[in-house]
Formats: structure tokens, sequence, C-alpha cells
């Protein structure tokens, strides 16, 4: 039991909320982990999440019924699963045979759980030549990885990356999700789609959006996709995916209100100094495009 607390400790839940979760489990530490991540044991705020819910408008939704938790040694691997995702919808992009595919055309339940498996083989790959022993790697260690990251050869980072910002509840805050994600759209030069690497620790999830320089017209053709190696099956109402999945949006403001859901803001209360609250709410965006070098 004190392995698997120091565990959730480590992924940033409090010692109590964990121990109430694993007795919740009978000590299954995967079980724990989803309900957790899927926020099971954050009894504030329950309106604005209601509200989030509500207001979600979600185009489709796939589902695959594996997620990083379907491999015991995959609870920590969502950045390296993000990034194989990242390089698989770009490359499935630029080989599609019309200029004008979407993310969704390109994305199915297939590609989800391929993408874990491989995103799991690299993060194994990876620890075995890390000597730290830390389970959280950053997406600089994996991109500064020599081998077997062939294919993440044709994700190209966009400068001034990555980029850093701080949730909040406002929606035109100038470092908030929404603001950061439609940045990283106008500083795509190319009618193509950027994948942005979302890191709020200890989760990663991916983004995929239309340039905003897009000649597409149609409302699918234009859509937001939210890829995503963990399950929620507390959040996201209707969808509650219990594995892994991506949600297709018409517009930014929604998939942003999906992005809220899973990265909720956190107040901390009065006694945390202002800066400790900013870190807590840091997140950190990493905006790729597609090199063919």
């Amino acid at each position: 039991m004190n392995e698997s607390i120091a565990i959730l400790e480590s992924m940033g839940f409090d010692q109590s909320l964990c121990l109430d979760a694993l007795n919740r489990f009978n000590g299954n530490l995967d079980r724990t982990i989803d309900f957790l991540l899927g926020g099971g044991g954050d009894t504030t705020n329950n309106n604005d999440s209601n509200a989030y819910h509500r207001q979600t408008t979600a185009t489709r939704i796939i589902h695959s019924e594996i997620s990083q938790y379907s491999d015991p040694k995959g609870r920590s691997a969502c950045t390296s699963i993000a990034l194989e995702m990242a390089g698989g919808v770009l490359d499935r992009l630029h080989r599609s045979s019309h200029s004008e595919a979407s993310a969704e055309e390109c994305i199915d339940s297939s590609f989800l759980s391929e993408s874990i498996h491989n995103g799991l083989d690299i993060y194994a790959e990876l620890q075995r030549s890390n000597s730290s022993g830390v389970e959280h790697l950053s997406v600089e260690e994996f991109l500064q990885m020599s081998a077997p990251l062939q294919k993440f050869q044709c994700l190209k980072l966009l400068p001034n990356s990555p980029r850093q910002g701080i949730l909040s509840s406002s929606t035109d805050s100038p470092v908030g999700l929404e603001s950061i994600l439609s940045q990283c759209q106008s500083d795509v030069s190319t009618p193509s789609y950027v994948a942005v690497v979302i890191t709020k620790p200890p989760e990663t999830v991916l983004v995929v959006l239309p340039s905003l320089t897009s000649t597409a017209t149609s409302t699918i053709e234009k859509n937001y996709a939210l890829l995503d190696s963990h399950p929620r099956p507390n959040q996201l109402t209707p969808h509650n995916p219990s594995g892994s999945y991506a949600i297709f949006h018409s517009d930014l403001p929604s998939l942003v209100r999906s992005l809220k859901e899973i990265f909720p803001v956190v107040d901390l209360g009065s006694d945390v100094n202002e800066m400790m609250a900013m870190m807590y709410n840091s997140f950190d965006v990493y905006p790729f495009v597609y090199s063919s070098e």
C-alpha cells in the first residue's frame, strides 16, 4: 500500500486522497489511477464541471478499448504515446491523396491502438537507457533519443517553442489554453494541420488543429481533434471514455472546453502564494508541423 501511495503522490495527488481511493478499490493501483485521473477524487467545482459537460459539443468520438494502462508499465507513457500520435497523424495527412484531408479522416480506433503499442515500446526503450529512475519523461528527452525514433524526424517544432501557459477560468487570458493554441495556428504559414503536444504534469495529451490559412470550407475539414491515451470514465460526458479516444470538435472554443475538463484550474487557497499557484496551474505546449527533411 505504501508503494502505491508513493506512486500516486509522484503523479501529483494528495496523500489522503490517494489512501481513500486505494481503499475504495481494495488496493488495485490501476483502477485507482483511472479513478483519480478521471476526476473521481475531486469533489470541488462540480457546478463548473457540469457546465462544461453541457457546453462541450463534440462532432464525433472514436474509442479504443486499450489505454496506456492496458500495460502495467505504461502508467507514465503518455508523453511518448502523444508524440507517436503526433507523428502518425501528420504523416498520414502528408501522405493523403488529396490536399484538404482532415484529421478525422486519418484517425480511427486502430490508429489509437497502434499508437499506444508503439508509444509503449518507445517509452520502454528510453527507460532502459535512463539511469535517473524518473518515470515521467519530458518531450525533450524523447526527441533527443537517437533510436528507435526515426519516425519522429517528421516532427518539426515551431519557432519559440516550447510555449508556456497558465490554466485560467477566463476565456481571454493571454496565456490561457485558447490563446496559446490560437497562436500556434497563426504561426503555421501553410494550409496544413499542426499537432500540439500539451503537457500538464503528470499528464500529456495531443490536439490537432487546422492552420488558419487552410482553404477548406466544410466543417469536417476544419475539425479540431483531441487525442488522449488516458481513460476518462468520469469526464467528457456523455462519452465518458473508458479507453483511449479521439474527440473531434467543430471549433477551438469547444475543444478548449474539453481540455478544461481534463485540466481544470486548481484553486490552492489563500495559504498558497501566487507564484506557487501559477506553477501548479502551468502547462507546456509543443506545436509540431510535418517536415520531410
